[in-house]
């Protein structure tokens, strides 16, 4: 979701550089922090459901779509089996 956020700020604000923070606590829904570094400067993040079972349904996360990535990341295997 960090990354989607720092997208879209990218794109709306037409930045060079996007760095989102984003900080939960065990048992609570909403996070503690979440802002947004745009080229320096540091803002809310806004218009973004950011609890995690919003986040959940927003990116369709309980499909098993993700499965080959996960299993061995994002380059592959490392060995071969």
């Amino acid at each position: 979701m960090a990354r989607k956020i720092a997208v879209d700020y990218l794109k709306s604000r037409n930045a060079k550089e996007v760095y989102v923070h984003i900080a939960y606590a065990l048992g609570v829904a909403e996070p503690l922090m979440a802002t947004v570094t745009i080229d320096g400067v540091q803002e809310e993040v806004v218009g973004y459901d950011l609890r995690p079972q919003a986040i959940i349904e927003f990116l369709d996360l309980k499909k098993p779509k993700f499965r080959k990535t996960a299993r061995f990341g994002h380059f592959g295997s490392v060995c071969e089996l």
